[in-house]
C-alpha cells in the first residue's frame, strides 16, 4: 500500500487551539487521522469505562470494538495499555505484542490482539500522556494498515498530543495557568516546538547538548509533563509559544 505523508499537523493543531466543544476536536481527528489508515482511536484515562471520571476519556473506536473491549475488560491484561502505564513512551501495537510474548504473557493478554483484528485493528500506535490527575493517561491509535513510517509516527505523536491537550484543556474550563519560563528556557522551548533536536537548539543557541537538555528537563517540571514535545503543546495551547502554522 502507498502511503500518504501524514501532514495535517497544523490544521488540526489550529482547531484545538480554538474548539469549544469536544465535539470539535473529535470529528477533525477522527477525518485526520484517516488519512494515514487509523480508523479507531482512544484518548483518556487508561482505566475501565465504569471507572472514567466525569469529562476524561474520548472515544472513536472501530464499531462494536468498544463494547467488546469493555465487557470483556481488557483494559487488566492489555499489553499495549500496560505499555503506557509503565510510561515507557510511544511505541506500535505489533512491538507491545512481541514484548508480551517474550515475557510469557497470559493467552488472555494475547487474545486482545487476536480479537481486534477481528475489527480490522491489525496494528496501531501508543504512549503515555501526564496528567493533571491520579490516573495514568494514554493516546492509541489503530487500523488495518495505518503509517508507521518514521515520518507517520512523529506525527501521531503530534497529533495525539494535541488531541490529548486539546481534550484536557476544554475538560479543565481552559483554566490553566502558564508556568513562568526563563529566558533560555522559552528560547529552547521555541525551538523543541519547531522540532530541532537538542545537538540543532545547541548550534543554534550556541550552547551545550547538556544545557539544552537541563533545559528541556525544566521545562517539562514545570509544565508537569513527560516529554518536552507535550511541553510544547501545552505553551501553544496557553499562548506561550506560537502554534506550527
Amino acid at each position: 500500500m502507498r502511503r500518504n505523508r501524514f501532514n495535517k499537523v497544523s490544521a488540526f493543531a489550529e482547531i484545538c487551539l480554538k474548539a469549544t466543544r469536544s465535539h470539535d476536536i473529535k470529528s477533525s481527528l477522527t477525518v485526520t487521522l484517516r488519512d494515514a489508515g487509523v480508523t479507531s482511536w482512544y484518548v483518556g484515562p487508561l482505566v475501565h469505562e465504569s471507572d472514567l471520571p466525569v469529562g476524561l476519556g474520548q472515544f472513536g473506536l472501530a464499531p462494536g470494538w468498544q463494547e467488546q473491549y469493555a465487557e470483556a475488560r481488557h483494559c487488566e491484561v492489555d499489553p499495549v495499555f500496560l505499555h503506557a502505564k509503565r510510561r515507557e513512551g510511544p511505541s506500535t501495537w505489533g512491538a507491545c505484542r512481541e514484548r508480551a510474548i517474550r515475557e510469557g504473557a497470559s493467552r488472555r493478554a494475547l487474545q486482545v490482539f487476536d480479537e481486534a483484528e477481528e475489527f480490522d485493528l491489525l496494528d496501531g500506535f501508543i504512549m503515555p500522556t501526564l496528567g493533571t490527575h491520579p490516573l495514568v493517561d494514554g493516546v492509541t491509535f489503530g487500523g488495518l494498515d495505518p503509517d508507521l513510517s518514521t515520518d507517520g509516527l512523529l506525527d501521531m505523536q503530534m497529533i495525539g498530543t494535541y488531541a490529548y491537550e486539546g481534550f484536557r484543556r476544554l475538560a479543565e474550563g481552559f483554566n490553566r495557568v502558564s508556568p513562568y519560563l526563563t529566558p533560555r528556557e522559552l528560547e529552547v522551548l521555541r525551538w523543541s516546538a519547531e522540532g530541532k533536536t537538542a545537538w540543532e537548539i545547541g548550534e543554534i543557541l550556541h550552547i551545550g547538548v547538556r544545557t539544552v537538555r537541563t533545559h528541556q528537563t525544566s521545562i517539562k517540571e514545570k509544565y508537569g509533563v513527560s516529554t518536552i514535545v507535550q511541553a510544547a503543546v501545552r505553551a501553544a495551547l496557553d499562548g506561550t509559544v506560537a502554534a506550527p502554522f
